[in-house]
């Protein structure tokens, strides 16, 4: 059994009241008042299919109260007759809530043919250190995360 930190759970706590909210047929702007202040920047980045279902994988960015930003995935399910959507998977980029305390760029998406390759620059917030971020989505709750820091210069 794996422990979440007391912070991860209660943002997946506010996640699901989020999508909660999205299903009880409330209009945009009015749901836009519902999204937690923390949440940053939503976005959705690939298509994903399976044998039994298909939707699209949207990406969270939190600013945390120091500044620095985390990261939720999410795959989201879409909805069949008449159904609504709803998310079948969150997690968070658990490195960004642990080891690394930087600004983050909305990830860049690039759909590959098994799965969705997501990669974004970040500066530390303490050294002004660099570093990639290349995320590997592939099904619902699988993610690789690689981080490559970057030499001066960009490069």
């Amino acid at each position: 059994m794996k422990i979440v930190p007391a912070r991860t759970l209660s943002i997946l706590v506010a996640l699901l009241l989020c999508s909660l909210a999205a299903r009880s047929g409330a209009g945009p702007l009015e749901e836009a008042y519902k999204l937690p202040v923390w949440v940053d920047a939503v976005t959705e980045v690939c298509p994903w299919k399976s044998s039994a279902a298909e939707g699209y994988i949207r990406l969270i960015r939190q600013e945390h109260s120091d500044g620095s930003h985390g990261l939720f995935v999410q795959w989201i399910r879409k909805g069949i007759a008449g159904q609504p959507t709803q998310a079948v998977s969150t997690l968070a980029v658990e490195q960004l809530e642990s080891e690394y305390l930087v600004r983050l760029e909305m990830p860049e998406s690039m759909l590959a043919r098994d799965a969705c390759r997501l990669k974004a620059r970040a500066e530390d917030m303490v050294n002004e250190r660099r570093y990639e971020f290349d995320l590997l989505l592939h099904g619902p709750g699988e993610m690789q995360v690689n981080i490559t820091r970057m030499l001066g210069g960009g490069v």
